[in-house]
């Protein structure tokens, strides 16, 4: 869902930071990001690195830019929107948070 672009891929590793469905996520301020058809392109300003997103994780952005959400609220999201088994679509978003928030991209609250 997420890529490094100036440096390789971006690693995930969902089970060394602890996500659970109630938690809350939100769009870091220290970034700004711009969607072009099915992908979107996050530049961190202060770092002067940029991440891409496929259409899933623009999906998952888009939310998060409306408003904080929990992982359950984000799972719902998406489930509604695709045609995903459960189980891959809660690994694939826990994925993606966890890589993100590395990043300071998110930030739980």
């Amino acid at each position: 869902m997420d890529d490094r672009s100036n440096s390789g891929n971006l690693v995930f590793n969902a089970f060394s930071m602890k996500i659970n469905s109630t938690q809350v996520f939100r769009a870091s301020a220290q970034q700004v990001s711009s969607t072009l058809e099915n992908e979107t392109v996050i530049l961190d300003y202060e770092r002067g690195v940029y991440y891409t997103l496929d259409e899933v994780g623009t999906f998952i952005w888009k939310m998060l830019q409306q408003k904080p959400m929990t992982v359950a609220e984000l799972k719902s999201g998406v489930l509604a929107e695709y045609d995903i088994d459960e189980a891959t679509c809660e690994n694939d978003i826990y994925a993606l948070l966890k890589a993100l928030s590395d990043e300071k991209l998110v930030e739980k609250i």
